[in-house]
């Protein structure tokens, strides 16, 4: 069975990496800048769309975040030394990351227009703290205990002048539940949180006030995006894993990616997910 924090914080992932990235990234001839991979990476921030739309996966391995494509070309990050990255996106210029810094967590956000070189923007001081999920500028997290379950819940938004803290009202989650995935809609935000049963899902006009909406049962919500005023999601089956994807309030389908496949998130208009060590996509929206 697949539980919340194995979509919260990509251990799922991290099983499937195990067999590491394709063989052939090794043998061919990389990118500028680019490096064969030679170790197994232990976790996964998610995918995110470059600049020309290309998918691509940040992770972490040797002690070190990468970029890999879903050729296998492996790009080594700057600036992300200590960082527990747990979720990633792009708004169309700016790579986002959010997590926090490593040992006792203090939630932080990270941003880079090239996705290889980072800098930090905004930190969270004097609290125990960890951002789980980030999209259409909005991110989300929580006050942690020290088992890393949720007890407050923290936004912050991202504006002209940076990213500012706001409150958050309405996300009565219980059992330590946290962010999976958020996404921009026409009349605001969308946010999902994965329980024993599936996804819990709010809304938002503002970012501070949150109505529930239907639930989600029986899927893991991993990634969330709107177009034409329908919200698309990707995630896995609660009991088997199996990947699926489906519009709200329109129904479920089985994407065109293999059974083992965990999802990962949502590259633009592409869903990302991870077999074999592989990054490999699919159409997010139909």
């Amino acid at each position: 069975m697949l539980d919340r924090r194995t979509f919260v914080l990509g251990a799922a992932a991290s099983a499937a990496l195990a067999s590491a990235l394709p063989a052939h990234a090794a043998a061919s001839a990389p990118a500028s800048g680019a490096t064969p991979d030679t170790a197994t990476p232990d976790k996964t921030a998610g995918v995110f769309a470059a600049a020309d739309g290309t998918p691509l996966l940040l992770t972490h391995r040797d002690d070190q975040w990468v970029l890999v494509d879903e050729g296998g070309s492996v790009r080594i990050t700057t600036g992300l030394a200590g960082a527990d990255l747990v979720d990633v996106t792009s708004d169309g210029t700016t790579f986002i990351a959010v997590g926090a810094v490593s040992g006792d967590p203090i939630a932080t956000i990270w941003e880079s227009t090239d996705g290889i070189a980072w800098h930090e923007v905004r930190r969270l001081h004097g609290v125990r703290s960890e951002f789980t999920a980030v999209g259409g500028g909005l991110a989300l997290g929580s006050v942690v205990k020290h088992e890393r379950a949720s007890v407050v819940r923290i936004a912050a938004r991202r504006t002209a002048n940076g990213w500012t803290t706001v409150r958050v009202r309405g996300l009565e989650w219980t059992d330590g539940l946290s962010a999976t995935a958020v996404a921009a809609t026409a009349d605001g935000w969308i946010v999902a949180a994965v329980d024993i049963s599936g996804t819990v899902l709010h809304t938002s006009r503002d970012g501070v006030s949150w109505t529930t909406r239907p639930r989600l049962d029986d899927v893991a919500v991993r990634g969330l995006t709107a177009v034409d005023g329908r919200v698309h999601w990707v995630g896995n089956e609660i009991v088997d894993a199996t990947p699926l994807a489906g519009v709200l309030d329109a129904g479920t389908t089985r994407p065109d990616v293999p059974a083992d496949a965990k999802a990962l998130g949502v590259a633009g208009t592409r869903s990302g997910w991870l077999t074999g060590g592989r990054l490999i996509t699919a159409e997010a929206t139909r």
